[in-house]
Formats: structure tokens, sequence, C-alpha cells
């Protein structure tokens, strides 16, 4: 049981991880925001990245 759960940890880990680096390499959020990122829960990360593929689409239609 114990390392499943250390499985999933590592794995929201590092999708958490991808996610800030979506994040930052978008120009959304600076290096220096690293650390603040890393306070959000994945649920909050991956709702600032859909909001950022929806802006992309928003500035694409216009």
């Amino acid at each position: 049981m114990d390392s499943q759960k250390g499985q999933l940890r590592r794995a929201v880990e590092g999708r958490k991880q991808r996610l800030i680096q979506h994040l930052i390499y978008r120009g959304l959020y600076g290096y220096e925001d690293h650390r603040y990122l890393t306070d959000f829960t994945l649920s909050e990360l991956e709702l600032e990245w859909k909001n950022a593929q929806f802006i992309d689409q928003e500035n694409h239609i216009s």
C-alpha cells in the first residue's frame, strides 16, 4: 500500500513540475515564480494551464 502511495505522489509531483515548466515557458509566470507555483495544488495548476490555453485560442481568433 505504501509503495502505491509513493508512486502516486511521484506521479502527481511530476505532473505538477511539467505544468509549472509549461506555464513558465509560455511566459505566464517568470522563473522567480517557480517557488510560488510549487505551492499550488495539481488542480490549481491544471486550471491555470487550461486558462492559458483558452487565452491562446482567444488571441488566435481575434
